[in-house]
């Protein structure tokens, strides 16, 4: 019996580990698993395979995984109401209705995990345990899903990781070891995710039966290094994965596995090598009908074609994954693609091909843009009716309080009226001093709020302006550009090189010149990078842009998040913006050191430089200086804290320090 219950579950593990099957597939493999089960006699044993069998039918027929929950509850009979078996069919129930409705499956995981915290029997302990660190794991994976990365990681080392200790399960402890890793991987701290993998493949070494963990660990820690330029660690790791790989031919991860292959040797200059390996990859995400690994695949083929200077070839990549991307509904993906194919397109030399791309690009692009402005939109105006409900339900409150109060004042008035006449004096007293900070804090309020509006609206028209250079004008010149390209091009396979046709090169440069110098100032205005990739990247790129030959601004960024809001982002942008612009006119300095980190629910900015330094007591700076009003005024508004340690003649320092809400 056991050793049917070992096969019914390695049967189910290579199910959930094979790529997309046809419908005949699962059905053959489904009726293959229930055949088997039928010839369990144990009722317990049964159940629980029924169980099992429900969460092979989770991904794919909601109908068949529920039928099969309560076919387990009714075999159990009256165990089924015991405090084990009902946080088993809560944690199931919570896996089929994962995809379907994320809020409810969190619920269910929930209740799973208060049946099975009460008193459980002494055999069915560590099963309980190890369902607890799996519902944990389900859990976190939808806080994942919600962008919510660093709360998943938390979820695995607080909770996960520490139950699978206590049950000494290696297999499942190296497995969310190997999660944290990738999460850690995913939001690009690599050395962390460096520690996790390496304790997870301790934990694994030598472990013949669970050699598909020890495969994907080998992979994902490859990529790990790859993605941290240690090329030499990531050799070793990767040959570890093949000589695994030929243990288990049949694997799901064999495309990962060739991918990363392709990947380290586009970074060794051996194209030629990882154009074999990118080929098996997408063959067998094909062969799986993994249309998301295959269009990973060939996004990462087309770029090492573009590093090899193979426009052509990475043209015809492009060209097979526009099906995939097309049919999908991320607009991302498809800015990306569209503009990938127009520049490539005019490495080519096919300027109408690059001009439809190109159009295409502006056209998604614009699309993104009202996106994001219905979201805000809708997000105000629900923060505007929530606000409205909680002020009529304070409004309905204190009503009733005054009536109570009359109520209570009418019954004992004979007896309490001098201890009344003393509560009304206090709070008429209460009242007045309230009342006069009040409107202190209303002038103060009403201040911050007028220069709040004119900086909004500054970002704003700065925002409209950019836009409109970069879309109406820039693509105009651009256009432009492309058409004079497209006539000297016929002009010179026409005729030999005139005066007329190099002032038409000239021209071309020009234009050139003035297309770059129209984005250079758009990004000025309203920097793209602030918007679509983040703080971090947008402060690079303004650190960069303002270096000097005699003067270099060194930038690090720590701990920094992807979520912040928009005006936050803006603010810290123009904070950081005005700061490098006093160093650079004012300084005269040769260095500038700029720091940006989070810790915990605060958010820090240094500004340093070694120019000639200032004393900021002096009564002008604090009026008027250099642009400090309007560094103060943003902070204020942020309900930041600004402080200045400069001295005359050993450069200056700025510390601003914010507090970070959720």
């Amino acid at each position: 019996m056991y050793k049917l219950l070992s096969l019914l579950a390695y049967l189910l593990f290579c199910i959930a580990n094979t790529g997309a099957q046809s419908p005949e597939q699962l059905t053959q493999h489904g009726d293959s698993l229930y055949r088997q089960l039928q010839q369990i006699e144990d009722r317990e044993e049964k159940a629980q395979a029924l169980l099992d069998l429900s969460f092979f039918w989770s991904d794919y027929d909601t109908e068949k995984a529920l039928s099969y929950v309560s076919d387990s509850k009714k075999l159990l009979g009256d165990k089924a109401n015991t405090n084990y078996y009902q946080g088993l069919f809560h944690f199931y129930r919570g896996a089929i209705q994962f995809d379907i409705d994320p809020e409810q499956a969190k619920q269910l995981y929930m209740q799973a995990e208060t049946f099975l915290k009460r008193d459980i029997p002494a055999k069915n302990k560590i099963s309980a345990t190890r369902y607890r660190a799996r519902l944990w794991g389900s859990y976190g994976a939808l806080l994942q899903r919600e962008g919510k990365a660093h709360e998943y990681v938390q979820v695995l080392i607080d909770r996960v990781i520490p139950m699978a200790k206590s049950i000494k399960d290696s297999t499942l402890w190296g497995n969310n070891l190997q999660n944290v890793a990738m999460a850690l991987m995913n939001l690009q701290e690599y050395s962390k995710a460096k520690l996790y993998y390496d304790h997870a493949l301790t934990l694994l070494q030598g472990r013949n039966d669970a050699l598909e963990q020890r495969f994907t660990l080998f992979v994902n820690a490859a990529r790990n290094a790859l993605l941290d330029q240690e090329h030499t660690r990531s050799r070793i790791l990767l040959d570890s994965a093949a000589h695994i790989a030929k243990s288990i031919p049949a694997s799901s991860y064999l495309p990962t596995y060739y991918s990363v292959e392709g990947s380290y040797w586009e970074k060794q200059q051996n194209f030629s090598r990882a154009h074999m390996y990118f080929e098996k990859a997408l063959a067998g995400a094909k062969e799986q009908n993994n249309s998301d690994m295959a269009a990973s695949i060939l996004f990462s083929q087309s770029a090492a074609l573009q590093t090899a200077n193979q426009p052509a070839a990475a043209m015809e990549k492009l060209r097979e994954l526009l099906p995939y991307v097309e049919k999908k509904p991320s607009l991302k993906n498809k800015q990306m693609v569209y503009y990938d194919l127009a520049t490539t397109a005019v490495k080519l030399g096919a300027y109408q091909e690059a001009v439809k791309w190109f159009e295409k690009h502006k056209i998604v692009l614009d699309t993104l843009l009202a996106d994001q402005g219905t979201a805000l939109t809708l997000e105000l105006e629900k923060k505007y009716q929530t606000s409205e409900k909680e002020n009529e339900l304070l409004r309905v409150k204190a009503a009733n309080q005054q009536q109570q109060l009359a109520i209570q004042r009418t019954r004992l008035f004979a007896g309490i009226f001098l201890l009344t006449t003393i509560v009304l004096g206090m709070l008429s007293l209460i009242w007045y001093i309230s009342f006069r900070n009040r409107k202190r804090l209303a002038a103060q309020r009403e201040k911050l709020n007028l220069f709040n509006a004119m900086l909004q609206g500054q970002e704003r028209e700065r925002s409209r302006i950019a836009r409109d250079l970069h879309d109406g004008l820039g693509g105009m010149l651009a256009g432009v550009k492309l058409k004079l390209s497209a006539v000297a091009n016929r002009e010179s396979k026409a005729q030999p090189q005139t005066d007329s046709s190099m002032d038409l090169y000239t021209i071309i440069n020009q234009m050139d010149d003035s297309v770059h110098e129209l984005r250079r100032i758009a990004r000025n205005m309203m920097p793209e990078s602030l918007l679509y990739m983040g703080l971090e990247v947008s402060l690079r790129d303004l650190c960069n842009a303002m270096n000097q030959p005699q003067l270099q601004i060194d930038f690090q960024a720590t701990n920094l998040q992807t979520d912040y809001n928009q005006s936050f982002l803006i603010a810290v942008y123009r904070i950081v913006q005005e700061l490098l612009t006093n160093a650079v006119k004012h300084s005269h300095g040769t260095q500038i050191w700029v720091q940006c980190s989070q810790a915990d629910h605060y958010f820090y900015i240094t500004v340093e430089d070694n120019g000639k330094g200032f004393d900021p007591s002096m009564e002008g700076i604090k009026q008027k200086g250099i642009g400090l009003s309007n560094i103060r005024n943003r902070v204020e508004i942020l309900n930041g804290h600004l402080e200045i340690d400069a001295t005359i003649g050993k450069g200056a320092s700025f510390h601003i320090q914010f507090e970070v809400t959720k």
